[in-house]
C-alpha cells in the first residue's frame, strides 16, 4: 500500500486564476515538446489550453470572479444549460461532446453579445474565437491521449498558432477587467 498522499484528492475546484496559470503551463509544455519534435503530444496540450482560455472567458464574463470555485457541477450545469439552445441557423449552441470549444466560443459570444453592445472590433474577436476555435477543434480531440497517430508539423502548428492567440487574447475576449 502507498504511503504518498494521494494528489488527485487535493486538487481544488478550478478557478478563473487556476484554469489561466494551467493554459500558460500547458503551452509551455507544449513547446518544450514540440521542440522534441513530440507532435501528438504537443498539440493535445495546445488543445487543452485553448479549452481553458474559453472556459475561463466565460466563466468571467458570466460574473465569477478570479478565484471563485468552478467545480464540476457548476460547469455541467452551465454546458447544459447551453446545449438546450440553438444557433440562428438552427444548430446547436454547445454540443455534446464533454471538451466542446467551439461550444464554449459561441457560449462566450451569445453571453457576451446579450449582456452588453459589443464593438465592431469586440464582435471581431468573438467571430475569430468561434473561427478558431473550429480549427483546433478539427485536428484536438482528448481521445488523442490515447492515440500514437502520426501528426503532421503544419497540423501541429494550426494548433499552436491558435493556442497562442487565445493566450494573447484571453482578457479582451472575456470582457472585463
Amino acid at each position: 500500500m502507498s504511503r504518498v498522499n494521494s494528489l488527485v484528492n487535493r486538487l481544488a475546484p478550478d478557478t478563473i486564476n487556476s484554469l489561466k496559470r494551467a493554459a500558460e503551463e500547458r503551452i509551455e509544455d507544449a513547446r518544450r515538446l514540440l521542440e522534441r519534435k513530440r507532435f501528438l503530444a504537443a498539440l493535445y496540450l495546445f488543445g487543452y489550453s485553448v479549452e481553458m482560455v474559453l472556459a475561463s472567458a466565460y466563466f468571467r464574463n458570466a460574473g465569477f470572479s478570479p478565484n471563485m470555485p468552478i467545480d464540476r457541477d457548476t460547469r455541467h450545469r452551465h454546458m447544459g444549460r447551453a446545449r438546450q439552445l440553438r444557433t440562428a441557423t438552427g444548430e446547436p449552441l454547445m454540443e455534446h461532446d464533454p471538451h466542446p470549444l467551439v461550444g464554449w466560443a459561441r457560449l462566450l459570444e451569445r453571453r457576451r453579445s446579450a449582456s452588453s453592445e459589443l464593438t465592431a472590433r469586440e464582435s471581431q474577436l468573438l467571430e475569430e474565437a468561434i473561427d478558431r476555435a473550429g480549427l483546433v477543434y478539427k485536428h484536438w480531440r482528448p481521445e488523442l491521449r490515447y492515440k500514437t497517430a502520426q501528426v503532421a508539423e503544419d497540423q501541429v502548428e494550426e494548433v499552436r498558432r491558435s493556442a497562442i492567440w487565445f493566450i494573447k487574447h484571453r482578457e479582451p475576449l472575456c470582457g472585463r477587467d
